[in-house]
């Protein structure tokens, strides 16, 4: 099954358990329906242990076989793409609009989930150079048309929620196929909440697709005692339009009640 083998792919990333291993730890818990229906909306979760090599899912078909656009957390690849390309210097870059720089710094533009402004970056990598690394990152099936596009929020270029996971894991062990130096400022960029209990680390979006219909992401991982844990959560509202950091809300009452946020993983 797929799944299992991506999960077992990742630990053995993660960790360097070699092959012929197996990941025994597996938990389907739908504790976290609770909180997804608090906040109206329905979706998975999925939350990885790298330590213990426990691995704990909610809706474990969702998180398998569903697919959705990246929306917005797509901005992680493109500026990933963007300084390993040079279009950009680091963070401290201004966002380039035909040659003529914006007053808004790449670093900023990330921070804020600024779609337009991250849109122009995407185009500045170039149709055929983001069709490349798509293809080799084997991040989602998309055929790009034109360097523009807004492939990261139509339907033609999908991610599962398993694949969202790997991809931010290696990103925190520095383990894409881009620079050190490039792969350590995005993960930097990442983190959100900072003290002596954790760091928490996530990119998050809520999109609107051609369809009508909302998808929201939040992917990333938080540290507690010198201990990583990655997580992943995709989300729809139940009806209507979602509610403004009803997925993030939800994504941290999930979390604390696994025991985060206390210092004491």
């Amino acid at each position: 099954m797929k799944f299992f083998g991506t999960i077992l792919l990742s630990v053995i990333i993660l960790t360097g358990i070699f092959s012929g291993c197996t990941l025994n730890n597996v938990n389907q818990d739908d504790a976290a329906e609770t909180y997804f229906k608090q906040n109206n909306l329905k979706g998975t979760f999925a939350l990885l242990d790298n330590v213990h090599e426990q691995f704990t899912v909610y809706n474990l078909k969702a998180y398998r076989d569903s697919s959705f656009a990246p929306g917005g957390t797509f901005q992680v690849l493109s500026t990933l793409l963007a300084l390993e390309t040079g279009r950009y210097l680091d963070e401290h870059s201004k966002v380039i609009n035909n040659e003529v720089a914006d007053t808004t710094t790449l670093g900023d533009a990330f921070l804020n989930g600024n779609d337009s402004l991250m849109g122009r970056v995407a185009a500045s990598i170039g149709k055929d150079t983001l069709q490349f690394w798509l293809d080799s990152l084997h991040y989602g099936k998309a055929r790009l048309q034109s360097a523009d596009e807004n492939v990261w929020n139509n339907d033609s270029l999908r991610l599962t929620p398993d694949e969202q996971l790997g991809f931010m894991a290696k990103l925190y062990f520095v383990q894409l196929p881009f620079q050190k130096r490039v792969q350590q400022i995005v993960r930097s960029l990442m983190i959100r909440e900072e003290n002596t209990l954790y760091t928490l680390a996530y990119k998050s979006s809520w999109d609107q697709l051609p369809s009508g219909k909302y998808s929201g992401w939040i992917s990333g991982w938080i540290e507690e005692n010198k201990r990583v844990y990655f997580f992943v959560i995709h989300g729809e509202p139940t009806n209507g339009t979602p509610t403004k950091g009803s997925l993030l809300k939800t994504a941290k009452e999930i979390l604390k009640y696994y025991g985060f946020f206390e210092g004491k993983k």
